[in-house]
């Protein structure tokens, strides 16, 4: 193409993206961002009825969690906890499962996991 031809053809172009062209915006992107939203949402929704279906266990004794995570810390069973406390917008926290790894002061290790032992609302041996 000789210089006459491309400036036409660049002037035809112009002149299309400033008179006939209408750019979608982000529409077009539309089918990339669907599949990604509503994987996202799903992965909430999920979530949130996980959190929303924890039920808080009925409290137990202070004698009764003391036998039952020393009975697990001698035989190296695993517990299940459940926390007193809630997290920032009100719900149970999840339950704390593994092998009580030792105690220190008024702290028992669950795992890697320090927890108050004025903190447990109910535990359990878990059959492995």
């Amino acid at each position: 193409m000789d210089s006459k031809a491309n400036s036409a053809a660049f002037l035809r172009a112009k002149d299309f993206f400033e008179k006939t062209y209408r750019d979608r915006g982000m529409v077009k992107w539309q089918g990339f961002y669907l599949s990604d939203h509503v994987e996202d949402v799903a992965k909430y929704t999920e979530k949130t009825a996980e959190v929303e279906a924890r039920t808080a266990m009925p409290r137990m004794d202070e004698m009764e969690i003391d036998h039952i995570l020393t009975h697990a810390y001698a035989n190296h069973e695993v517990v299940r906890v459940q926390r007193i406390h809630c997290d920032e917008l009100g719900h149970l926290t999840p339950m704390v499962q593994g092998k009580v790894t030792g105690y220190w002061e008024n702290n028992i290790y669950i795992g890697n996991e320090m927890i108050a032992f004025d903190d447990i609302n109910w535990c359990e041996c878990v059959n492995a």
